[in-house]
């Protein structure tokens, strides 16, 4: 496997800035409180790679909600940047369900509000530790077809179905976020 190298602005200690997660001012916030204007990322050019997909993941969530926490997965990207608030902006994307979700098939909610959960979670939210520092990892993946066969809304794991056979190369970035003071 080929590997190449991601970049994701951070300050001298490893941090993003706190605009891009839970100790971010109102304006970068959705009507729900949550941090959802995405950092701007980019990576090296992959020869043969028709696309790019990436996921956020922040492993350091497991000891709080007993599993890793999903907090963005895009497919379909054609260019080696998204730009700063592409979650919110850039419809040329396709953007997977986040770990906010309720939508999933073990959970409490009426079958009917599922659904509208996953389309809702469909984004970029934003680190948002309650016990400490956290590590964040984006694994962007170069692929050898244009478009990803997908339904959506959808899962990680269905991201991880369709481009199954198709990865070219692996770039991965980790970066920190400072602990949730809200």
């Amino acid at each position: 496997m080929e590997f190449f190298k991601v970049n994701v602005e951070v300050d001298q200690d490893g941090f993003i800035h706190n605009k891009y997660g839970g100790n971010a001012n109102a304006e970068f916030l959705d009507e729900d409180s949550y941090p959802d204007f995405s950092p701007k990322i980019s990576w090296e050019k992959v020869p043969n790679a028709k696309s790019y997909a990436l996921e956020l993941i922040d492993y350091d969530s497991c000891p709080v909600i007993g599993k890793i926490f999903v907090h963005w997965i895009v497919g379909n990207i054609h260019s080696t940047i998204l730009e700063e608030n592409a979650s919110r902006k850039n419809t040329d994307i396709i953007q997977g369900i986040n770990s906010l979700t309720e939508g999933f098939l073990r959970s409490n909610i009426d079958e009917s509000k599922k659904p509208q959960s996953n389309i809702k979670s469909s984004k970029y939210i934003g680190p948002m530790p309650p016990n400490g520092d956290h590590y964040y990892l984006f694994n962007v993946y170069a692929l050898d077809i244009e478009k990803l066969d997908i339904k959506l809304p959808f899962f990680i794991n269905d991201m991880h179905d369709a481009m199954r056979g198709h990865i070219v190369a692996l770039g991965r970035c980790e970066f920190k976020y400072k602990q949730c003071k809200k």
